[in-house]
């Protein structure tokens, strides 16, 4: 059993993720096909995202803006910096067929 932290970065993750794709993912509020695997080794958590939405390169965005009052921040805009956070590496491929996929890997602390 993952402990309650890296269960709940694995939550946090998916959700953030596929929370975005079906909300920005499709033109005009199209259709959009996403299909998530998870793959949960001994010593991390693999979360790959595939769709066939908008083209968008997480890995290439940069950093959310660091506020010094709270009056100053925005709704929203902090997924991708939590994300990054959360994993221990992300990446990002367009494939030929016009498909995103997002890669994710969360390790498990060593007890």
């Amino acid at each position: 059993m993952r402990d309650a932290r890296t269960r709940y970065n694995i939550e946090l993750v998916f959700e953030e993720i596929v929370g975005n794709i079906v909300r920005y993912g499709a033109p005009q509020g199209g259709e959009l096909r996403v299909e998530v695997s998870i793959e949960i080794g001994v010593d991390d958590v693999v979360i790959t995202v595939e769709d066939d939405g908008i083209a968008f390169d997480p890995c290439g965005r940069s950093e959310a803006v660091v506020l010094t009052t709270l009056a100053e921040a925005p709704d929203g805009g902090f997924g991708l910096t939590i994300v990054r956070h959360a994993v221990s590496s992300m990446r990002y491929e367009r494939s030929g067929d016009q498909r995103n996929r997002l890669v994710v890997s969360l390790r498990s602390p060593t007890p």
